[in-house]
């Protein structure tokens, strides 16, 4: 499945992002805490697709019907994205056909360093061809981007809503875009999760492939990480 190309006010069609969400995909399903042994976080009408990894995973619907909602990521093509190591914008695979190795750009807001070559990022991947335009249309990446390849990228966590019973068992929230790690099940009862997020291994600084014919719309580039200015973008020497 690929982007749409959509005339958006401009001189040319952008692109709209295979990660980015659709109006039309937007659900409103009540959420609730059962206690059937274990309290723990569930929708109303609950369906054993609803949990992954012992988590509740935001339900959303796939069809990419209505506008484009640029400021928020369909869940469902985030997760693929980051397990099947798929392009954020064009949705095909991130790994350059030679080396095996994966492209990723990287920002501040982003992106959590862990050491000069590894860190965390909710960012999914960005194909070989599609750098050179985003980099060009997105205010963010100009401000504070960094193209690297990568070796491994490995799911540690999520970031999520959070919630605790409120009145007659419904869920209230009391957390918005927290990152919860896969070794913290204490917390998983009570999340709803809606990005997954990678550790990235053997971080290597990348030169900036030829750019492709379509432009990315500028407004696409809204990914965030909740703690991100805390924790710029890695420096180091490239390696050879």
């Amino acid at each position: 499945m690929r982007p749409d190309v959509r005339r958006l006010d401009a001189p040319r069609p952008l692109r709209v992002p295979y990660v980015i969400a659709w109006s039309g995909e937007a659900v409103t399903h009540p959420l609730m805490f059962t206690e059937h042994g274990v309290r723990r976080l569930t929708y109303i009408d609950a369906r054993p697709s609803d949990w992954v990894d012992g988590m509740l995973r935001a339900r959303t619907g796939v069809d990419r019907g209505g506008e484009p909602v640029w400021r928020a990521l369909n869940v469902h093509r985030q997760w693929l994205c980051m397990e099947a190591l798929l392009c954020q914008v064009c949705g095909a695979s991130g790994r350059h056909l030679d080396t095996g190795r994966i492209w990723w750009v990287v920002t501040e807001t982003a992106f959590r360093a862990i050491d000069v070559a590894s860190g965390l990022t909710n960012a999914p991947p960005t194909c070989p061809a599609c750098v050179p335009d985003s980099l060009a249309s997105c205010p963010q990446l100009r401000k504070s981007s960094a193209v690297y390849t990568v070796a491994v990228a490995e799911p540690v966590g999520v970031l999520a809503e959070v919630f605790e019973p409120g009145p007659d068992g419904m869920a209230r929230r009391t957390g918005h875009n927290e990152f919860v790690r896969f070794d913290e099940p204490g917390r998983h009862p009570y999340i709803l999760a809606t990005q997954l997020v990678v550790r990235l291994e053997d971080m290597r600084p990348a030169g900036t492939p030829e750019p492709r014919a379509e432009p990315v719309s500028p407004s696409s580039c809204n990914l965030s990480w909740p703690m991100g200015s805390q924790h710029p973008v890695p420096r180091g020497k490239e390696r050879r």
